[in-house]
C-alpha cells in the first residue's frame, strides 16, 4: 500500500508507485473541495500509467468533522458512478468503515486477478 504525496513538487515521483498496482483507493478530504477535485486528476494519472482496468474505490475521509463537510453525498455518488468505483465515507480518526474498505479492495483485487 502506497500513500502518494499530492503536492505538485512530488508528481515526478509518482510513476514508480503506479507500476504493478493491483488496486487503487482514491481518497479525498470531505472538508476540502480542492481535495475532491483532485480525485479526477489522480484517476487521469492512473489511466495515463495504464491502470484504467484496476479495481478502485472512492473514499471520502474525515467524516468525523461533520460541521466542516463541504462535499455532499450526491456529488460523491456522481463521481463514484463516473469512475465506476464503489464509494465509502470513512473516518480514520474513529475507524468508521476502515476495515470494510480494506476488505472490499482485497475482494475486488482477488476477483480481478482470478478473471485474468
Amino acid at each position: 500500500i502506497w500513500d502518494i504525496a499530492g503536492q505538485p513538487q512530488f508528481y515526478m515521483l509518482h510513476r514508480p508507485y503506479f507500476n504493478g498496482a493491483d488496486g487503487m483507493l482514491l481518497v479525498y478530504d470531505v472538508t476540502r473541495s480542492s481535495s475532491f477535485s483532485n480525485v479526477n486528476n489522480w484517476y487521469s494519472t492512473s489511466v495515463k500509467y495504464g491502470l484504467s482496468g484496476v479495481p478502485r474505490i472512492l473514499i471520502g475521509n474525515k467524516t468525523d468533522l461533520k460541521d466542516e463537510k463541504k462535499i455532499i453525498l450526491p456529488m460523491a455518488e456522481h463521481l463514484s458512478q463516473k469512475l465506476n468505483a464503489p464509494f465509502f465515507e470513512t473516518s480514520a480518526l474513529t475507524g468508521e468503515n476502515v476495515s470494510d474498505i480494506f476488505h472490499k479492495i482485497a475482494e475486488m483485487t482477488l476477483l480481478s486477478k482470478l478473471q485474468d
